[in-house]
């Protein structure tokens, strides 16, 4: 009798476990499904309206006709196409990050900007637009790029040597360390901000409120391609992010090399975020609110946490260009006006319906 119902018990536990994979599994579907919904949507909307007819016949015309056709071909794949998929890219992007980061330092209220990634890039990105023009008159646009991912990347590699300890990196030395060289940069943006000229302070104050406007495909090539890899390091890690939740000592019981993989996810996470952030400004809350909802519908397991926070943030994303170019069209509001005039009412909502678990 025992046995039975010992075998009785086990059959129902593992019923419970497919049935929960299975509605994790069609809960990601849902996303995927979504995300091609907000990308017509993206590419339908604007000012200017194009029909599918007039790209065919753009495409199979001849050059006469096709000249009268060919702005509408010009909108869809030089302006709006690179632009959804720039979105789906630094929406995943981001929404990867904010899921590794929370599950590394095992906080929900972490997200990329807490290690100083965002202050870096935007300290670096306004002394170029400021200081460079006056001794390079003639320097491109993309030289702001450069500076903004190298100013990333130096942050890091600051905050990660403070927080170096002779066991690995200390978590919460990496978030203080973080916080002060965020007030550091943000120093440097008001001193860059008060001394620079008009055109450059109209520049640094659009470029931190973030924009995918002038995306071209190799912006796209470069993102996807630093999507494709962190997607790959991220996932590569899932069992060790899982194991992170135990907190370290316990991970390290488990065999796992609690050092290596906690570098690998904060530099994985860096690149990530200073890439995206180079190439369209600061964009908050993304990082911050998109493993919050997707925790509460798919769990904390990694599996299925992070593959659904990089697909529900390229969803986030893709809407808010929507609504930044339609809400006043044909003027454009600043992404990450809406990414925050969405993101935190919905993370407060958030915080006040878990104030009974929290306080527990």
């Amino acid at each position: 009798m025992t046995n039975l119902s010992a075998s009785a018990v086990d059959m129902q536990v593992n019923r419970h476990i497919v049935g929960r994979d299975a509605r994790r599994q069609q809960i990601l579907t849902v996303a995927l499904l979504a995300v091609a919904v907000s990308a017509w949507l993206s590419v339908s909307l604007g000012s200017y309206q194009w029909q599918w007819s007039a790209i065919w016949q753009y495409l199979t015309a001849d050059d006469t006709a096709a000249r009268n056709v060919a702005m509408q071909w010009y909108v869809l794949w030089d302006l709006r196409l690179p632009r959804t998929l720039m979105a789906i890219c630094v929406g995943a992007l981001l929404g990867m990050a904010g899921c590794a980061m929370q599950g590394l330092v095992r906080n929900p209220l972490a997200d990329p900007g807490l290690i100083g990634i965002s202050g870096g890039t935007a300290a670096a990105a306004a002394t170029s637009m400021a200081v460079l023009p006056l001794y390079w008159p003639a320097i491109t646009p993309f030289a702001t790029v450069i500076a903004a991912f190298c100013g990333a990347l130096l942050t890091v590699a600051m905050v990660l040597h403070m927080a170096k300890r002779p066991h690995g990196v200390a978590v919460s030395t990496l978030i203080l360390a973080g916080v002060a060289i965020n007030a550091l940069t943000g120093t440097v943006i008001g001193a860059i901000s008060y001394v620079a000229d008009d055109d450059a302070l109209r520049q640094i104050s659009y470029w931190t409120m973030g924009s995918l406007a002038g995306a071209n495909w190799l912006q796209v090539a470069m993102l996807s391609s630093c999507l494709l890899v962190s997607a790959c390091v991220f996932w590569r890690c899932r069992a060790a992010l899982n194991l992170f939740a135990l907190g370290e000592q316990e991970a390290a019981y488990q065999g796992l090399n609690v050092t290596r993989y906690k570098n690998l996810l904060l530099w994985t996470v860096a690149f990530a975020v200073a890439l995206a952030t180079a190439l369209c400004g600061i964009i908050g809350f993304i990082g911050l609110v998109i493993p919050h909802i997707c925790r509460n519908l798919v769990g904390v397991d990694q599996r299925y946490l992070m593959p659904a926070s990089g697909i529900l943030g390229s969803v986030l994303l893709v809407l808010s260009d929507c609504v930044s170019r339609s809400l006043f069209s044909p003027l454009e509001i600043p992404i990450g006006i809406i990414t925050s005039a969405v993101g935190a009412p919905f993370f407060l909502y958030l915080l006040y319906q878990q104030r009974g678990r929290t306080d527990d």
